[in-house]
C-alpha cells in the first residue's frame, strides 16, 4: 500500500493574528483586550474593554446590585455549598433514633458489630462477677451495679451514721457491722465498678 505524505506549509504571520476587537466603552477607539461580564445573570456574555475602561468598569461593578439583604444572604449561603442541597447536621432517620448502638463513627455493619461488642464488654466490666468481693460489698451497701462514686459515698455516710458504735450505745455488734461497712467501702472505691 502506498503511503501518502502530506507536507503542510508553516503558518504565516496572518494565521497568528487574532481579530482585533474594539473597546466597548462609548467614544473609545482602543483595542478591546480585556473582557468583563455584562450582567449577574449573563456571566458568560462579555463586554470587551481596553485596560483603562476595564479598570473603571471593575471599580463600579457590583454583583449584588438590585438585591435586598435577604436575597444576598440566601445567595451567599447557597454558594458556600456549591448550590447543593443541605440538611441540618445531626438529624437522623427513625432507624438511628431507635437503635442506640448506631453511632456517627460506625460506617459499616462490621463497625456496628464491633461497637456493640465493645459496649457489652464495658457494661459487663461495670457489673461485679458472682461471688466477687465487689458483689459482697454492694450487698452490704444494698446497692446494684452500676454505681457512681458519689452514690457510694452518700450511702457510706448514711450507713456510718446509722451503725456507728457511739450512736448505738457502744454495742459490740454495731462495731462489727461498722468494720464490715468500712471494708465494703474500701473495696468499692478501689474497684472499677465505681464510675
Amino acid at each position: 500500500m502506498k503511503q501518502v505524505r502530506e507536507h503542510l506549509r508553516p503558518p504565516g504571520p496572518a494565521a497568528h493574528a487574532a481579530p482585533q476587537r474594539g473597546c466597548d466603552a462609548p467614544g473609545c477607539a482602543g483595542h478591546g483586550e480585556f473582557r468583563a461580564p455584562r450582567a449577574r445573570d449573563r456571566l458568560t456574555d462579555y463586554y470587551w474593554f481596553c485596560l483603562e475602561h476595564v479598570r473603571a468598569y471593575n471599580a463600579r461593578w457590583n454583583y449584588y446590585a438590585g438585591m435586598n439583604e435577604i436575597e444576598v444572604e440566601r445567595l451567599i449561603r447557597n454558594d458556600t455549598t456549591w448550590q447543593r442541597p443541605t440538611w441540618p447536621f445531626g438529624t437522623r432517620s427513625a432507624r438511628y433514633k431507635r437503635d442506640p448502638h448506631i453511632h456517627w463513627s460506625a460506617f459499616s455493619a462490621e463497625d456496628w458489630e464491633k461497637e456493640r461488642i465493645r459496649e457489652a464488654r464495658e457494661e459487663n466490666a461495670r457489673r461485679p462477677r458472682p461471688g466477687s468481693p465487689e458483689e459482697g460489698a454492694l450487698a452490704v451497701f444494698d446497692m446494684e451495679a452500676p454505681v457512681t462514686r458519689d452514690t457510694i459515698k452518700a450511702r457510706y455516710k448514711a450507713l456510718v451514721k446509722k451503725h456507728h458504735p457511739d450512736a448505738n450505745g457502744g454495742a459490740k455488734d454495731a462495731e462489727e457491722r461498722l468494720k464490715v461497712i468500712n471494708q465494703a467501702y474500701s473495696t468499692l472505691m478501689a474497684s472499677p465498678l465505681a464510675v
